[in-house]
């Protein structure tokens, strides 16, 4: 299969002076916490987050007004940056297929505003009836639809294989950082070193309160999840793959360095009274 035409593109994976940097958010995979502490490394003025509404609005700004922001962020597919003037480079986060499916699930369940609300609500749609009937492309292999973009763009085309190619090449050659949730500390300390930032502590955000094991779920049901994102899997152990090599390009102080901001970040995290948590963030204020 031909692949399309590119529009000539000043897209670069190593982090230039003034460099835009697209932070490309595929759902349910920690974003809201990354999207908090982008925060402390750019300003508002420089800082475009999109949802697919502001993605098309922002096609249609004069080349001035796109090449104000400095960090565009939020649920795009790949292919934005033809249309970022300045450099620019992308980082995103991947998770376990059927982690990341079970959390959309859950999300929608527990979320009024959701689309799929009413459904599993009102005619009380499990997540196998939902996979069955095909209700939403959400479920379907959606990580490899963000990281291929361009035609995959359009929800109602299917991911195939050669999108699955296509998102495997943008990973290894077009991002410099690829992250997972699984391994979310280490993912950041590779972020902080990639941009040259100073390392800051975090802690979860819009973390879905309803839990449930994957491994509860019934083999059906989970036989259903695996076909259903089989080239999200195939993809993830790419990500892996990615992954573990900027691991060890980061250098032998890495392994050291992670394992003391684990522990500094768990001692952050930890829940405190009222009154530190606005210490906190009057010291945060202080330091920017």
């Amino acid at each position: 299969m031909n692949a399309r035409p590119r529009l000539e593109t000043n897209l670069n994976t190593t982090p230039e002076k003034d460099a835009a940097l697209i932070f490309l958010h595929i759902p349910k995979t920690g974003g809201s916490t990354v999207y908090k502490i982008l925060e402390h490394y750019y300003s508002t003025a420089e800082t475009a987050t999109l949802d697919t509404p502001g993605v098309a609005r922002f096609k249609t700004l004069s080349p001035a007004q796109r090449e104000r922001y400095r960090l565009i962020q939020g649920h795009l597919h790949f292919g934005l940056h033809r249309f970022v003037p300045r450099a620019s480079t992308y980082v995103t986060f991947l998770r376990r297929p059927i982690d990341r499916v079970l959390s959309f699930y859950r999300y929608a369940r527990s979320t009024p505003d959701h689309y799929l609300y009413p459904l599993l609500t009102n005619e009380r749609l499990d997540l196998k009836t939902l996979l069955v009937r095909k209700v939403t492309s959400e479920l379907f292999n959606d990580q490899t639809r963000f990281l291929a973009g361009d035609e995959w763009e359009n929800q109602e085309r299917e991911v195939t294989r050669y999108a699955l190619e296509r998102a495997k090449a943008n990973l290894r050659n077009h991002f410099r950082v690829v992250g997972l949730l699984e391994e979310f500390d280490a993912s950041l300390l590779l972020l902080y070193q990639a941009f040259g930032w100073p390392s800051r502590f975090y802690a979860r955000e819009n973390v879905t309160k309803e839990k449930t094991d994957d491994e509860s779920i019934d083999l059906e049901t989970r036989k259903l999840v695996e076909n259903a994102n089989s080239l999200d899997i195939e993809l993830y152990e790419h990500a892996r793959t990615l992954f573990e090599e900027q691991c060890c390009a980061a250098g032998e102080p890495f392994n050291a360095n992670l394992r003391q901001f684990r522990q500094l970040n768990q001692a952050y995290a930890r829940p405190v009274p009222r009154f530190v948590r606005s210490f906190r963030r009057t010291l945060r204020r202080m330091q920017n």
